[in-house]
């Protein structure tokens, strides 16, 4: 097996593991990641867009996300001041409510797989993943395009 596989491999290991823990907090893929977002952002707002690009989602899976939400209260929604055709979404008291046991959960698994794997292999893990990355970046950077 080539290392690209290899690579392939342990990623995808992660997401299934990722993807399992999300179903066990109570979520689909794509409402955790409106949730998560929403949850994690420094003014508890974003836009549908932003859950779309961040999450690589289409933008109408996201916005049928947002209806169901808004219809069961767990969000709002309202028009970007700057740009009327962007809508910014929220999470409302009943929403943070269900939201937040999933999300604080979420974290504590986290942490405990990074508690045990360590700090020092975290950091050692993050600076190599860091440094491969760019170095990958780069030689698709130079790649001439056929």
């Amino acid at each position: 097996m080539n290392k690209f596989d290899i690579l392939g491999n342990y990623n995808t290991q992660i997401e299934d593991s990722i993807e399992t823990c999300i179903k066990n907090v109570g979520f689909s893929y794509n409402e955790f990641a409106l949730f998560y977002t929403l949850y994690f952002s420094d003014d508890g707002k974003c836009t549908q867009k932003q859950v779309s690009d961040e999450w690589f989602l289409p933008k109408q899976t996201v916005f049928n996300i947002c209806k169901e939400y808004r219809e069961k209260g767990w969000i709002e929604l309202a028009q970007s001041s700057k740009d009327k055709r962007e809508r910014i979404v929220c999470l409302t008291s009943l929403g943070k409510t269900q939201v937040e046991p999933a999300m604080v959960k979420f974290i504590k698994i986290n942490e405990s797989a990074f508690s045990k794997f360590g700090e020092k292999k975290s950091a050692r893990l993050f600076a190599l993943l860091d440094e491969f990355s760019d170095i990958y970046k780069k030689q698709v950077d130079n790649m001439s395009p056929q």
